[in-house]
């Protein structure tokens, strides 16, 4: 067994199996309240427990799974209570990213990458691929403003996000697409007032038109928890 485990300790494999975790719980395959069973994760993803253990406490740090007593690692139940978080903290941290990544073209940096996943957003299919291309589009705007501590602070929000886009598909219209145009060429003319004012009102915009729906679809609160398990060591 020690072998085993020993062949599948490959550099990211923790991250790889916590990404396709989170995947797995964004996409609805793994629901909310559902126990995780380490030994049918293991089959499933073909990797040893050892980088499954490793990569439940990033899911953990990010919000997709909590432990209890008596039942171990649970996947978090999403409300509308995080919804309306997601929208306050994008609120704060989308206009800043813009400003600062309309700034940098404005210094002589190249959108040519936004540009590009504008119209990778625009031509693509509808549904969940959308919200992950919705998703690419906001974190292209992150890695162009080049900011550290944003991009790390992004990165514990970028699943939150996706995961609300996936629940709000009637958000994935022409209009949609149309804010997001606006506001990328803001960006890559370089005006980053215009660009800041843009992407607040698209967060806005987005939780007026998000909110009534999602209240006859989530929970107010996520149910209580039974108490926190302690961490195995092993």
């Amino acid at each position: 067994m020690e072998q085993a485990e020993a062949a599948d300790l490959g550099p990211g494999l923790s991250e790889r199996v916590a990404a396709a975790l989170r995947e797995d719980i964004i996409s609805g395959r793994i629901p909310g309240g559902s126990k995780l069973n380490e030994r049918e994760l293991s089959a499933r993803l073909q990797v040893s427990r050892i980088p499954l253990r490793e990569a439940l406490p990033l899911l953990e740090a990010e919000g997709f799974i909590h432990s209890e007593a008596r039942r171990g690692s649970v996947v978090h139940t999403f409300t509308l209570r995080d919804a309306v978080e997601v929208f306050d903290l994008r609120l704060q941290l989308e206009p800043f990213a813009a400003a600062s990544a309309a700034r940098r073209v404005a210094a002589g940096a190249d959108p040519a990458n936004l540009l590009a996943a504008l119209e990778y957003a625009r031509t693509g299919e509808s549904g969940h691929q959308a919200s992950g291309r919705n998703s690419d589009l906001h974190e292209e705007i992150v890695h162009l403003a080049s900011h550290d501590l944003l991009r790390r602070l992004s990165n514990l929000l970028n699943g939150r996000v996706r995961w609300l886009f996936r629940l709000t598909p009637e958000r994935d219209t022409p209009g949609m697409w149309e804010e997001h145009a606006e506001l990328v060429h803001a960006i890559a003319d370089g005006q980053p007032a215009l660009a800041e004012a843009l992407a607040g009102a698209h967060v806005e915009r987005g939780r007026h038109a998000s909110l009534p729906h999602l209240a006859g679809r989530l929970p107010s609160e996520a149910p209580a928890r039974k108490g926190r398990r302690p961490r195995s060591q092993d």
